[in-house]
């Protein structure tokens, strides 16, 4: 997609009003010839029901983005509310000097893949790569989901304002969701 104008807004705006949208925590992780690989991603959405699709997206140029182009796959792991200091590790660049950026944290090969399933995830998609598209910065990648599980009593970890954040009430609304078709 070509982008010929600007919203004028520069950057600063635009992120200032992104971080009120409040998203749940992930790590992306992947298997490389190297070893396992992750990071932290807020920009999860579920884009088909059928097929089970879903997307993620990644700064162009990132490692990651070769990294699930090349393996054919990866895993998307939901954080729960106590695995902050999972989702700081993997933002953080302090990992890429180390030699293994999985040390200390509790992971299994996933069975389809070997991608790294994250120990104590709230919730896990397992995912084939099913293409990436360029758009602005980042590139939209579309996983095929080919497995998924959830830890039914998780409560997630929530991004917002620039912060981690814990869901403090769940009672809410018990009306259902209506479904809205489009």
């Amino acid at each position: 997609m070509k982008h010929t104008e600007t919203s004028g807004m520069k950057d600063q705006g635009f992120r200032a009003a992104m971080r009120h949208l409040p998203t749940a925590v992930a790590v992306l992780t992947v298997r490389t010839g190297t070893g396992p690989a992750g990071m932290t991603a807020g920009s999860v959405t579920s884009v088909s029901m059928d097929p089970e699709l879903l997307s993620v997206c990644l700064r162009q140029g990132s490692r990651l983005t070769a990294a699930m182009a090349d393996s054919g796959g990866f895993v998307v792991n939901l954080l729960q509310e106590h695995q902050s200091g999972i989702a700081r590790w993997f933002a953080s660049t302090e990992r890429f000097g180390v030699t293994d950026e999985f040390h200390g944290i509790g992971w299994h090969p996933a069975p389809n893949g070997g991608h790294p399933i994250l120990a104590d995830a709230a919730c896990v998609f397992e995912c084939r790569t099913e293409g990436q598209v360029p758009n602005g910065d980042h590139l939209l990648t579309i996983g095929w989901v080919t497995a998924s599980r959830v830890s039914p009593t998780a409560r997630p970890l929530l991004s917002y304002l620039g912060r981690f954040h814990k869901i403090s009430n769940l009672t809410g609304d018990d009306s259902p969701t209506p479904r809205v078709r489009a």
